[in-house]
């Protein structure tokens, strides 16, 4: 009996240590499983930030170079708005020495008082004419002169001076626009020495300032006037283009007004209005 009990214990010690190694055994393999499935989906996950890190490395080149394309074109578009700016600054200037060159002022204004023939002569026609200087504003300078020319068409002769382009594009205060000394009005039938005289040649005219002007330079030019007109060369280091006589003519009407004007770069017009 002792030893049939014996033998049942040893048997179930037996049983029991079997369980303990075959439990530690499964243990073993569940946890060799688990953790060789953590590694599996350690280095899946190692994978997966490598690649994720590859793609920021990647991200983060792609941004630097389209920052640096983009500073690239930011100086392009500031390039281009400065020759933009510079542009319209030249077409601006452009524009104003346009319309400096095309400027006309109105110097005079000639108002046509009488016409008919006379008794001593009633084939021919003699004009009345109201002359009046103007100055910088239109307003009259000195007393308006009462004149007579023999025949309907008054020619205004005067001495002009022009100056190069440049000066009067610059708006030079000397050179910026033309400027006429008024020698006589005449008709057609006379000869222009016999008309009637306005200002006396080789004086500083009274819209300039007469002799009391500060500018040397008009003070010589029109005392000196021919000496330049047949010196070219000395002409233009004063900056002058042309001196020379003009006698622009209109047929006067009785009871019309007729404003002459000079224009920046030119000559003498005579417009009715």
């Amino acid at each position: 009996m002792a030893g049939t009990f014996h033998n049942v214990n040893a048997l179930l010690r037996t049983v029991v240590l079997l369980g303990v190694v075959l439990l530690g055994g499964w243990w073993t393999m569940l946890l060799r499983g688990k953790l060789l499935e953590r590694e599996r989906e350690l280095e899946t996950r190692t994978a997966e930030l490598s690649k994720a890190q590859d793609g920021l490395e990647e991200r983060d080149q792609r941004i630097g170079e389209l920052g640096n394309m983009l500073e690239k074109r930011a100086a392009e578009v500031h390039q281009l708005e400065v020759t933009v700016a510079e542009k319209e600054r030249a077409i601006q200037a452009l524009e104003v020495a346009k319309r400096l060159l095309r400027v006309d002022r109105r110097v005079a204004r000639l108002e046509v008082l009488a016409q008919g023939a006379t008794a001593d002569a009633p084939d021919r026609v003699r004009t009345t004419v109201r002359f009046t200087e103007l100055d910088a504003d239109g307003q009259a300078l000195g007393e308006p002169r009462e004149l007579t020319v023999e025949g309907k068409m008054v020619y205004v002769e005067a001495l002009v001076i022009r100056f190069e382009d440049t000066y009067v594009e610059q708006g030079d205060p000397l050179r910026g626009t033309s400027l006429c000394l008024f020698q006589r009005l005449f008709g057609e039938y006379q000869t222009p020495r016999d008309g009637p005289a306005l200002d006396a040649a080789g004086e500083q005219p009274a819209v300039y300032g007469g002799d009391e002007t500060p500018a040397a330079l008009h003070r010589d030019l029109w005392h000196r006037f021919w000496d330049y007109a047949n010196d070219p060369e000395l002409a233009r280091t004063l900056g002058v283009r042309a001196l020379q006589g003009e006698a622009p003519f209109v047929e006067a009407r009785l009871g019309k007004t007729y404003r002459v004007e000079l224009r920046a770069s030119g000559g003498l017009t005579i417009v009715a209005e």
